[in-house]
């Protein structure tokens, strides 16, 4: 069988190989999910939540293992390996608590003659492919409401985070009933493979060019699809603000998991006013991070989670310099220097709408900074893109915050730096940034089948 490597970006060191799966494997795994389906459904969902609070609770007392491994891994500083960890745990236990809260049927009409119930039941065997960047925090997010619910689940993890993937599936596969969960293994192949399949639902985070041809085949199905796609979220300084935890929280959500997040702030727009300061603010800060191994307890900054990421983004940086960009810090690989996918933290000026860094999605810790006058243009310069994630709003004028996150194309808006990625929240992007919302209730309904059963009493 063909070997899929796992290899630490910190250092190119194989960490160890995982059998790519094969087409016969991929239609076994959904014959089985498709099996089991009902038996899963039927044993109702308390018993369900029973059982993954079980499967949940072997993989908390395997936190070390799993925050160290998805460290060594995919490159996220170990102190955030362990925040997202946690957070994740919180997320299923959210869903646990709240299953029988969304997912019960409700009475929407009842006059003593007759009776309306809508009842949410489940789609069926759901494909669930999630990318590298939240190697925890995207299986649960990809495949707990979709258990819960009374999907049965094939999963295919990134090919550059398998050894983590093989670790959840261990777990899984001994806590819940034969074929409700299973997982696949490799590449974009893979993927394609997997949605080709007999399936009812596919569930897919990733680049927004594989979610187009996954929506395509789902449309020639005819299935659902919910998909979380790219972002190049916008972030506005409004003369305002408060500079200084303004600037902080920028900092904060861009060099996240070194910028790696879908939502991430990736493109900053400044008041004339207080552009310079921001900038030498936002500048100070990056140059003092932390740049290191991801399993140093000290490191700030991890590298990039592949070579690939790292060589894409030094072909948008060079974009930016070609086109007369200017370098406020960083700007560099540090590759040679470190020997790994690493890349400095860096702050990019004078940028023009043809630059690379400004039309596309930079996942890196690079922050291109632009200024504005008038409300009106900063709006227009946060939505001009062709996504529509997240965005971030800073300024002390609540009216002007309310007026600004109702103008922006997003899904979801911050202000001020409050945390919008909540389990009861809806996540999910306008635009090219996504279809469908996961969590909380809204969740809950993407992933069901909503019936009507009218009854004369």
């Amino acid at each position: 069988m063909v070997k899929l490597q796992s290899v630490n970006p910190s250092n190119y060191q194989v960490l160890g190989e995982i059998e790519i799966s094969d087409q016969a494997e991929i239609a076994e795994k959904v014959r089985l999910a498709k099996t089991a389906q009902k038996e899963w459904k039927d044993i109702g969902l308390e018993k369900r939540v029973e059982l993954l609070r079980n499967a949940i609770g072997e993989l908390n007392a395997k936190m070390a293992e799993i925050t160290l491994m998805e460290s060594r891994e995919m490159g996220m500083p170990i102190n955030e390996a362990v925040e997202d960890f946690n957070g994740n745990v919180d997320f299923a236990n959210w869903y646990f608590d709240h299953a029988g809260r969304y997912l019960s049927p409700e009475i929407t009409f009842a006059n003593g003659l007759e009776t309306h119930r809508v009842f949410y039941e489940p789609m069926g065997v759901s494909a669930v492919i999630i990318p590298w960047n939240f190697p925890f925090g995207n299986f649960i997010w990809g495949t707990m409401q979709n258990l819960i619910a009374g999907n049965t689940v094939v999963l295919k993890h990134s090919e550059e985070c398998p050894i983590s993937g093989k670790l959840f599936e261990d777990v899984f596969v001994k806590h819940l009933p034969k074929g409700v969960f299973n997982e696949v293994y490799g590449g974009g192949e893979t993927g394609k493979l997997l949605v080709q399949q007999n399936i009812n639902m596919i569930v897919f985070t990733g680049n927004t060019k594989t979610g187009r041809s996954i929506y395509e085949i789902a449309g020639q199905k005819f299935i659902k699809t919910v998909m979380e796609l790219g972002g190049s979220a916008p972030g506005i300084i409004f003369r305002e603000a408060d500079i200084k935890p303004a600037v902080e929280n920028v900092c904060y959500y861009r060099l996240y998991n070194a910028g790696q997040c879908c939502d991430g702030l990736k493109r900053l727009i400044v008041h004339e006013d207080i552009y310079d300061k921001v900038v030498e603010r936002i500048a100070s800060i990056f140059s003092a991070k932390t740049i290191g191994i991801a399993e140093d307890k000290n490191t700030e900054i991890g590298p990039l989670a592949a070579k690939r990421q790292l060589e894409l983004l030094i072909s948008q940086v060079e974009d930016s310099k070609q086109k007369g960009a200017k370098i406020i810090t960083g700007g560099s690989s540090l590759e040679a220097k470190l020997g790994g996918a690493f890349f400095e933290p860096t702050v990019l000026t004078g940028i023009t709408r043809d630059m690379r860094v400004w039309k596309e999605e930079v996942f890196g810790p690079v922050l291109p900074v632009v200024k504005f006058r008038t409300e009106q243009e900063a709006v227009e310069l946060a939505n001009q893109t062709s996504y529509g994630l997240g965005a971030y709003v800073y300024t002390q004028d609540d009216k002007q915050a309310e007026r600004v996150a109702g103008l922006i194309e997003t899904g979801m808006v911050s202000v001020n730096g409050t945390n919008y990625t909540m389990p009861f929240n809806p996540f999910g992007g306008f635009k090219n940034s996504g279809i469908g919302r996961e969590h909380g209730k809204y969740g809950f309904r993407e992933i069901t089948q909503i019936k009507i059963v009218a009854k004369g009493n």
